[in-house]
């Protein structure tokens, strides 16, 4: 490494040319700069010699600080006209203003007793050795969880609010979710106590700036973090953070963020639970939770992902199945004269009617059940059955609620007589998800969130006591996966992190209620299942399955196996709504092993989701399967490195291209021609073409790239160094350095 003195000359020279400069202080603003992947050598000495290069170019910016591990760069404050010329002249890997962002955390309720409690599956792994970088609001390491002092748990870390090496926590958050991973004593344990932790405080009252978490992510990188848990949510565009994500990701790093609390409605889930090269984690219920679950299905399978129990309704014994009945607001005088017998009625909210009274009003005319459409397109959520004018009112049928947005079909009389089946029961066991977990889809080409872990009333430390509380929130359940990769590193080291993500994914459990197994929008995956997980004999190389035939046109998509014994038989089978063919049948793996799995041509565009199984050993694993079906197909080229399509001619194509390290750009397709895919980094490239003309589609391609397919990486190097020449150290530079060093932007950003 460079010496400090190196630093410090760079650090004057910029100090003393920005006083020289001056500024309009109005308009300068804060700035994070990644130059470029790391690539080997000293990425502080080549985040300096960055900076060095822009003030040959005469760019005017203070720099706060070099990044160190996640690739060269820094944050630094600059003119927007600056930063424009940074990125003209600089062409960065990222170059991002800081953001506004403010979100809401998860819940808890009063301190509790526990007695020997313990996330931790026993067995020979329990994260010993293994590194755990947690992003949050600091750790209360007094508390027992985590030893009692700074250095035995919680082996190092920062503050990036205060700016010290003291991140003790002032809010909880980070106490409950370390203590979820990591904690250790006689009273608890989180699902790694053997692990280590590293914890960076970038919250303060909720709240941090979007240059705190990639100064965070980059000192994670240097301190070698193997994992990295973010239960927090916004704060950073999602191409940015996909950047980000990509560098950490091929370094071998694992990244779990939480899904968000915004379900129950769908594309919901949030950045950068999002993004591809995150492990996004929902939150299930648990044994402990007090809701009930509501299903609702149309005849065809069709769920209603927003479905939500009132407070206080009755459960339904088992599904209800029957003809909708539109009563309108469901006042008196609309459902007088109705016989409701043997249909479900369907309300429209109107904020006069109590929903007490819609219900009283739809059992007395005979209804099975009762569904209430919120007037709004999101969900109509923590609403309860009470008539305060009416003491004597109890509720006789389930009542259910539907967001504005899924409900409004069966919100007007020309859906009378539309079948649904409809269920409200307790948990008994099942993992279903929380109301309040996000929900996908968040694009075309992924299953997000990819699985939940319990999260609704799980135990946790408590920061400021000796003791622990029950909260409530996906921030909760990310932590319980980042233990699990911990203890599965700790077994197995090699794993690549995909790898290690198939693992986690393939061994979930299906989630299903009443109704049959749920849509991978809430679940994903299913919910983890630590023990299956931990023994699986292969790893896979993905965590999901994306298929995209045309109309009458078949898709492939290959999956390879990788044996974690000397030999493994699996077999292969599939259900869910749309036929796949898995080419060969069964294999028996000693070395890594491809097998194609087939979409049959579709007879209808749309989406159909099912399960690839894998089966072993008397052990069945699952993989998610989306199988999106469009009126024309695309296809692949690898020697000439084109698309082309099924269509001779059209009337006008967009191509939309995003690429394994983010990027993202957009085309035109002439009519006839195939299209040159512009490679530049080896991983996945999403593509989707929408085609206009008298019968307009969208049609997906998905094309994974090894690095011998790919030419010159295309993204941008540090420039050379320039040196700095002879510099004057007058009292006003050094202690301008110093101010300009010390110096903190405060934007805001929080946990979920």
């Amino acid at each position: 490494m460079r010496s400090s003195a190196a630093v410090i000359v760079v650090l004057l020279t910029l100090a003393a040319a920005q006083v020289l400069q001056g500024g309009d202080a109005q308009t300068v603003r804060t700035y994070v700069l990644i130059v470029g992947p790391p690539e080997g050598g000293d990425v502080l000495y080549r985040s300096m010699e960055a900076f060095s290069q822009l003030r040959t170019w005469g760019a005017g910016v203070r720099p706060l600080r070099f990044f160190e591990g996640i690739g060269p760069g820094g944050v630094f404050q600059a003119t927007p006209a600056t930063a424009a010329m940074v990125e003209e002249k600089l062409h960065p890997y990222l170059l991002l203003e800081s953001e506004v962002v403010k979100l809401a955390s998860g819940s808890a309720t009063a301190s509790q007793e526990v007695g020997g409690f313990s996330y931790f599956p026993g067995g020979e792994a329990s994260g010993r050795g293994v590194k755990v970088a947690v992003v949050d609001t600091g750790v209360d390491y007094t508390h027992p969880a985590f030893g009692g002092r700074f250095g035995l748990k919680v082996v190092g870390g920062y503050d990036f609010v205060d700016d010290d090496g003291d991140p003790m926590d002032v809010d909880g958050h980070g106490t409950a979710v370390a203590g979820i991973l990591a904690g250790n004593s006689s009273d608890f344990q989180g699902m790694a106590p053997g692990a280590q932790l590293l914890v960076y405080r970038i919250f303060v009252n909720d709240q941090t700036t979007t240059d705190l978490i990639v100064r965070a992510l980059d000192r994670a990188r240097s301190d070698g973090a193997q994992i990295v848990n973010l239960s927090l949510g916004g704060g950073l565009s999602s191409s940015s953070l996909n950047k980000m994500g990509y560098l950490l990701y091929t370094q071998g790093i694992r990244l779990v963020a939480a899904a968000g609390n915004e379900g129950p409605d769908l594309e919901t889930v949030q950045s950068p639970a999002s993004l591809p090269y995150f492990l996004s984690v929902g939150a299930s219920l648990t044994e402990y939770s007090t809701e009930p679950m509501a299903e609702v299905r149309s005849s065809d399978g069709r769920p209603f992902s927003s479905a939500l129990p009132m407070s206080g309704t009755p459960l339904s014994d088992g599904v209800i199945t029957g003809p909708t009945k539109f009563i309108m607001n469901g006042a008196a005088a609309q459902v007088k004269g109705m016989d409701l017998t043997g249909f479900i009625a369907v309300s429209l909210r109107d904020h006069k009617t109590l929903f007490a009274e819609m219900e009283y009003n739809a059992a007395n005319s005979g209804a099975k059940a009762l569904i209430v459409v919120n007037d709004e397109t999101v969900s109509l959520s923590s609403v309860k059955l009470e008539w305060t004018g009416n003491p004597s009112y109890r509720p006789r049928i389930p009542v259910v609620t539907l967001s504005g947005a899924e409900g409004a079909s069966l919100a007007k009389s020309a859906s009378d007589g539309t079948v649904i089946s409809l269920a409200v029961s307790n948990v008994d066991g099942h993992f279903f998800p929380a109301s309040f977990s996000s929900r996908g889809p968040v694009d075309d080409f992924s299953v997000k969130p990819d699985l939940l872990a319990p999260g609704d009333n799980v135990l946790a430390p408590e920061s400021g006591t000796q003791g622990y509380a029950r909260v409530s929130g996906s921030s909760f359940s990310a932590p319980q996966v980042s233990g699990l990769l911990a203890l599965l590193l700790e077994l197995r080291p090699t794993l690549t992190v995909e790898q290690s993500y198939s693992m986690v994914v393939m061994g979930a459990t299906p989630a299903s209620g009443l109704l049959g197994e749920l849509p991978l929008e809430g679940q994903g995956a299913g919910v983890v299942n630590v023990t299956k997980t931990l023994s699986a004999p292969f790893a896979l190389d993905r965590r999901d399955l994306l298929l995209y035939p045309g109309l009458g046109h078949p898709y492939s998509g290959e999956l390879t196996l990788f044996p974690l014994s000397s030999s493994v038989s699996v077999s292969f089978s599939s259900y869910g709504g749309h036929p796949l063919v898995v080419t060969p049948s069964a294999l028996t793996l000693s070395s890594a092993s491809s097998v194609t799995v087939t979409a049959v041509g579709a007879a209808t565009e749309g989406e159909r989701q099912g399960r690839l199984v894998l089966t072993t050993s008397g052990s069945s694993y699952t993989l998610p399967v989306r199988v999106l079906a469009s009126r024309y197909w695309l296809g692949y080229d690898p020697a000439k490195g084109q698309v082309y399509a099924s269509l001779s001619s059209w009337g006008h194509a967009t191509v939309t291209v995003t690429r394994p390290d983010g990027t993202v750009y957009q085309d035109s397709w002439p009519s006839g021609s195939n299209y040159t895919l512009v490679q530049t980094v080896p991983g996945e490239y999403r593509i989707s073409v929408t085609f206009s003309g008298t019968e307009p589609s969208v049609a997906r391609l998905m094309v994974i790239l090894e690095a011998s397919q790919v030419g010159q990486s295309g993204m941008a190097h540090v420039p050379p160094y320039v040196p700095v020449g002879v510099i004057f150290f007058s009292a006003f530079v050094v202690v301008a350095a110093l101010l300009l060093y010390a110096a903190e932007s405060r934007l805001v950003r929080t946990a979920i």
